[in-house]
């Protein structure tokens, strides 16, 4: 669906990426990952049809994309960083408005304008301003203006960050359920536990190119993969700490009031291993939860934060 190949995109006579190449098909669901100012929202922009490369080749569903905005535009939905313009409209009117420029069915059209926003829970605020809405309640409104015509392409720049924990896991759900449906989505984002929830495909955007770019099982296969565990202890949080104390195979350890925070490396057994003593040694163990963390790692190996003259997101 989409192919990017050795893009390339300056600004006043600055490098802003040099030789980008991406290949995504139906059903990918691919994070954009990068620090703030690594370009993410500038080349979404490009794969949005926004903004033209400097060279390079773009093509969506096989059409030279920039030849063809007629053809490849209806394909795609972009949700944008941020929320402009329209204040004057209510939320029904925003929604009327976009349904007429994508030519909707007059007759169907306030049918399926409710439906999503039911669907983004935004029904009890269909007559209120847009301008009056909180930064979580535009994204869901942006998101539902992009369900109207059911594009093919999904193209979300930074969209969990403004949403509640509620939002961020319904949206990290509805990403999965569109690559199962045959969308192509793509993410951007600063947050790794984005990618994990949600991406089968990654890139790392660094200093104007990928530094990582691949199939997230394949690359999580290839590297020595560490975790959080969080451990909340009813009693015995004292014989629990001297045990911690003792073992060699943590990376680090915290016990703040009854809650124990490990990060490690060890294996399934030796998780499981490990809970076995901290019982016998006496420990009422309440809740056991473990998180992935190779991501957050790998993420932090191969970036740096980018200096003020490096800043080109949003652009």
């Amino acid at each position: 669906m989409i192919r990017v190949q050795q893009l390339c995109k300056s600004i006043q006579q600055r490098q802003i990426f040099s030789d980008i190449n991406l290949n995504l098909t139906e059903g990918d669901r691919f994070a954009l990952l990068g620090v703030n100012g690594a370009g993410k929202s500038l080349l979404l922009r490009i794969l949005a049809t926004l903004v033209k490369p400097t060279s390079g080749v773009v093509e969506i569903a096989g059409y030279d994309a920039f030849a063809n905005l007629n053809r490849v535009r209806p394909l795609m939905g972009y949700v944008p960083q941020t929320f402009d313009g329209y204040p004057d409209l209510s939320v029904w009117e925003y929604l009327d408005f976009f349904a007429s420029a994508y030519k909707l069915d007059r007759a169907s059209r306030a049918g399926c304008m409710k439906d999503v926003l039911d669907l983004m829970d935004l029904g009890e605020l269909r007559k209120q301003k847009t301008a009056q809405l909180s930064l979580g309640q535009k994204r869901r409104l942006c998101l539902a203006k992009t369900f109207l015509h059911d594009p093919q392409i999904w193209i979300l720049d930074e969209t969990l960050s403004a949403l509640d924990v509620r939002g961020q896991i319904e949206m990290q759900a509805l990403i999965v359920e569109l690559g199962a449906m045959g969308k192509t989505v793509v993410l951007s984002t600063n947050r790794p536990a984005d990618v994990a929830a949600t991406c089968n495909r990654l890139a790392i955007l660094y200093k104007g190119n990928f530094a990582l770019y691949g199939d997230v099982a394949e690359i999580a296969g290839q590297i020595t993969r560490s975790h959080r565990l969080e451990i909340d202890v009813m009693e015995g949080i004292d014989k629990a700490e001297a045990l911690l104390h003792n073992r060699s195979n943590l990376m680090s350890f915290e016990v703040t009031g009854s809650r124990i925070l490990i990060d490690s490396q060890m294996t399934e057994i030796e998780v499981s291993n490990l809970l076995k003593d901290l019982i016998h040694a006496g420990a009422a163990i309440s809740r056991f939860q473990k998180t992935e963390r190779w991501l957050d790692d790998l993420f932090m190996d191969v970036t740096l934060p980018a200096s003020a003259g490096e800043i080109v997101d949003g652009i």
